[in-house]
């Protein structure tokens, strides 16, 4: 029975730390709840199977500690933002111009293939969501290649 209150109180941390990182904007502070989440709910996952020898209970904090690490437990109790990703994706798939596109890249006149891909390159070193930038942002960059490609 004390296992089940030890996993109601984890669901409600969970729930309170997913609302403070819904309202942070910052991707480091993110990456270290998550990462940390990650460790503490492999911990308890061992404890459960080696001493206390609750397999069912190990083997869902050990699923929890793996969802934690990649973010997808984090997506489940929605603090990874109030848009839905169908949304995210119509907005970035609004029409544009080449004025727009070279506006977007960085470039002016009439630039050559390279320069193209390298002003890409460069904006999605910047925008790309692995490194802290967002999906919309991330689309237009590739919008504005493809239209002037």
């Amino acid at each position: 029975m004390i296992y089940v209150f030890i996993l109601i109180g984890f669901a409600f941390l969970l729930y309170a730390i997913s609302q403070f990182m819904k309202k942070s904007n910052s991707q480091k502070m993110n990456r270290i709840l998550r990462y940390g989440f990650a460790a503490v709910f492999g911990l308890l996952a061992l404890f459960f199977v080696i001493i206390a020898k609750v397999i069912p209970i190990g083997g869902l904090l050990g699923l929890l500690s793996f969802m934690s690490a990649r973010g997808s437990l984090w997506r489940l109790f929605g603090s990874e933002g109030n848009s839905r990703p169908g949304e995210r994706a119509s907005l970035a798939n609004t029409p544009m111009t080449r004025e727009e596109a070279l506006d977007i890249l960085g470039l002016s006149g009439n630039p050559d293939a390279l320069e193209i891909r390298d002003a890409h390159h460069k904006m999605m070193l910047k925008m790309h969501p692995d490194q802290g930038g967002s999906d919309y942002f991330a689309s237009k960059l590739n919008q504005a290649r493809d239209i002037l490609l």
